[in-house]
């Protein structure tokens, strides 16, 4: 069973029928969590392969791991602004299989300790947009291009006690677990992204030193 679920806002649904495209042949069910819509999007309508639940977006980002728990076999967390592309699927289970655990095309390392900044003090950075020679293990993965097998690794949005910090929830949970996160090589152009204004990553500045705490907790 290969399931993808994704977080959407309103205002990203133009690109979220883009992602949904893009992912609805490679996949067994695809979850789609209504962060504040008030309606059902046309395209989500009458497809087998397709779930969906109206939310209050209360739980922000988590809400992509929305009874994950309840899942079984591969699990691949997606974001409503990326096009994924063909066989990108497939090349993410090859990964899981030659790796275990966690995989991803986006990470960090904190090799310093304490660290003194979740949003500037990692030792090394591999981006999702950029080219990345080598796969890499990492202390904290992005979890819009993550997967994993039910077998590896547990986690569901409960998990997460605060919104919009989905990534490092995961990675505690993963340390705790004793499960690795690898960041998997992919060349530039591997995945189209479109941004948007107002998004997590901005508006968590002012977090940063909790998160930083957080991140010290358990590394």
């Amino acid at each position: 069973m290969i399931t993808a679920q994704i977080a959407s806002l309103p205002e990203r649904v133009d690109t979220l029928e883009q992602t949904v495209d893009s992912l609805i042949n490679q996949v067994n069910m695809l979850f789609v969590a209504l962060n504040n819509y008030d309606y059902v999007p046309t395209f989500l309508q009458n497809n087998r392969k397709i779930f969906f639940a109206l939310m209050d977006n209360s739980l922000g980002d988590a809400a992509k791991f929305y009874d994950a728990d309840q899942r079984k076999g591969y699990m691949f967390a997606c974001d409503d602004d990326i096009i994924y592309p063909q066989g990108y699927i497939s090349y993410m289970i090859e990964a899981i299989k030659r790796h275990g655990g966690i995989v991803t095309l986006l990470g960090k390392r904190y090799d310093d300790r304490p660290v003194t900044s979740f949003r500037s003090g990692y030792t090394s950075i591999y981006r999702h947009l950029n080219p990345v020679g080598v796969d890499a293990e990492v202390h904290i993965g992005g979890t819009g291009v993550m997967a994993y097998h039910t077998d590896d690794f547990r986690f569901c949005q409960d998990d997460c006690l605060e919104p919009n910090m989905a990534d490092i929830w995961v990675a505690k949970a993963a340390m705790e677990q004793g499960v690795k996160i690898t960041v998997i090589a992919h060349p530039h152009g591997y995945l189209q992204q479109v941004t948007y204004p107002n998004r997590i990553w901005a508006e968590s500045k002012e977090m940063d030193c909790y998160q930083t705490e957080l991140v010290n907790s358990f590394l």
